[in-house]
């Protein structure tokens, strides 16, 4: 039975934005942040290789947990390199839609190579360059660096100026080593920690907010690279594996931060202790037929507790519920209990939060509608969302966005429209229509829309199409319009170019607000 639905569910994969979203746990792309956009985005322009790729190296790409990836290299060391994406999912850990959403970013065997063969150590690079221009005499850009040896070594280097920034340029520099030994990898310059549920040692993109299910529960990759143009930690760190336990240690110049965890895997229990130089904390986590749960304790070294505690139940394939119990402490976040409900078609999500310092209660509701039908070649793809949250402390307490999305497509044709309604301070509305075609070589997307937001609490985040590496989530506020063109051309296989321009103005504003055009070029070469 298992083997079927695997066979079902990789009918038809998934498109990187549909894969973020299952793998990221939002319910839409305007819910991440630019950093954690460009890591999906600098994964699929490089994917890992699953018979391949070391330990660290698997963790480091923070798509895997460590279960499944301790289970993936006892799967490797019995049976040898996974042939197919369908034997992949049936490794213990791997269910088929998580199998149909890792495709973007992994390979099975080096391209060079017939699956299962070991590919040779070949060296992959990227440089981009971007550039960006507006009316009103503003400019900015950005160069990129990437390169691989092999799964052995990376290399990330960047260089961002942004608006109104004056010079020199934000910029980060990461390299890192893997092994395959007792030393999993060692990192020089910036990288991320990320631990446990994030109690102690988070860096980066953290989810405000719970959209599915499976955001309850975060998986802790412990350290990687980073390839943003926004500086994290710095310093130096190293993972060390003995058996089923490893040993993750660093040191961050910045902000003076030492980072130490403890980490064993096993088929069933995993625990995790984790030190700053400002806490430590303890993580448990049970993984059994159709349940994991978990579960994380904190304590600072002045004695403030924190802790969080959850479950996530999978009945059947497609299907999912879950409970998460917090207590953050007495600082400004809220505490409180968060549950929810997935189905193919259907989430439905509810938080119910406090803030211990003031008393001022949180109340959350998220119900999205997402079928899609397939006939011939024609696929029709309707969203429905509301989202609800209740602030009884605040002069404005409710805040009630409707949301509408259909989206159809056609061979290489595809038209898409939204629309929003917002009801908090007054009432606020956006639509645009999309139309689009697409094939290996060439892409063009049209865009236009009409919105009316007079209040800046009722404002309205609309995703717009953009190179990779842009990640363009504008506020809709005041009256006016907006039109886009985005156009992408994949000369050959190492070189690629980006347009995309943009104009929005107001010429129904309340008061007299200026608009602008922005013109953005990119240029991609890949070897």
């Amino acid at each position: 039975m298992k083997t079927l639905l695997i066979l079902w569910a990789l009918s038809g994969p998934l498109s990187l934005q549909q894969a973020i979203l299952q793998l990221s746990g939002v319910s839409c792309i305007e819910e991440l942040a630019e950093d954690e956009m460009q890591r999906y985005e600098s994964l699929a322009a490089h994917p890992v290789d699953l018979n391949l790729a070391g330990r660290s190296r698997l963790l480091s790409t923070g798509l895997l947990t460590p279960f499944q990836v301790a289970s993936l290299l006892d799967y490797r060391e019995r049976s040898g390199a996974i042939l197919s994406w369908t034997e992949l999912g049936l490794v213990d850990g791997y269910s088929p839609e998580r199998v149909q959403a890792l495709q973007p970013f992994f390979v099975l065997g080096s391209p060079e190579t017939a699956p299962g063969q070991r590919p040779d150590r070949r060296f992959r690079q990227t440089l981009t360059a971007k550039a960006t221009v507006r009316t009103d005499g503003e400019a900015a850009g950005g160069l990129k660096y990437e390169a691989a040896f092999g799964e052995r070594a990376v290399l990330y280097g960047t260089l961002r100026n942004q608006y109104g920034r004056s010079w020199p340029p934000q910029g980060t520099v990461s390299a890192a080593i893997y092994g395959r030994r007792v030393l999993g990898q060692l990192i020089v310059g910036h990288f991320n920690a990320r631990f446990g549920q994030g109690l102690v040692q988070w860096s980066g993109f953290q989810l405000s907010g719970y959209d599915q299910p499976g955001a309850l529960r975060k998986n802790g990759t412990g350290l990687s690279p980073t390839s943003s143009y926004s500086p994290s930690l710095m310093g130096v760190a190293a993972d060390w594996h003995f058996g089923a336990w490893r040993l993750s240690t660093a040191y961050s110049w910045l902000g003076n931060r030492p980072i130490l965890n403890l980490c064993r895997t096993g088929r069933t229990l995993s625990a995790s202790l984790t030190a700053t130089g400002d806490a430590a904390s303890l993580e448990c986590r049970a993984s059994l037929p159709g349940w994991s749960l978990f579960g994380e304790a904190a304590c600072s070294w002045q004695g403030q507790w924190t802790g969080v505690a959850g479950t996530v139940w999978t009945p059947a394939y497609g299907h999912k519920a879950g409970l998460l119990g917090r207590w953050l402490g007495t600082g400004k976040q809220y505490s409180g209990i968060a549950a929810g409900y997935e189905s193919p078609t259907t989430v439905v999500m509810l938080d119910a939060a406090w803030r211990p310092d003031s008393g001022a209660g949180q109340y959350k509701l998220l119900a999205q509608w997402k079928p899609v039908f397939e006939r011939a070649s024609l696929k029709i793809s309707p969203q429905a969302r509301l989202q609800a949250r209740w602030r009884p402390s605040e002069s404005a307490p409710l805040r009630l966005e409707l949301r509408g999305t259909l989206t159809l497509e056609y061979g290489r044709w595809t038209a898409a429209g939204r629309y929003d309604a917002v009801f908090c301070r007054g009432f606020a509305w956006q639509w645009y229509a999309e139309a689009g075609w697409k094939d290996e070589t060439l892409s063009l997307y049209l865009r236009g829309g009409l919105f009316k937001v007079d209040n800046w609490d009722d404002r309205i985040y609309v995703y717009e199409r953009d190179a990779p590496g842009n990640f363009t989530v504008p506020a809709r506020y005041g009256r006016g319009w907006d039109a886009s063109c985005y156009a992408a051309w994949h000369i050959n296989r190492h070189h690629s170019l980006w347009l995309r321009a943009s104009a929005v103005y107001y010429p129904w504003n309340l008061t007299e607000k200026e608009g602008r055009t922005e013109v953005r070029l990119q240029y991609r070469y890949r070897k």
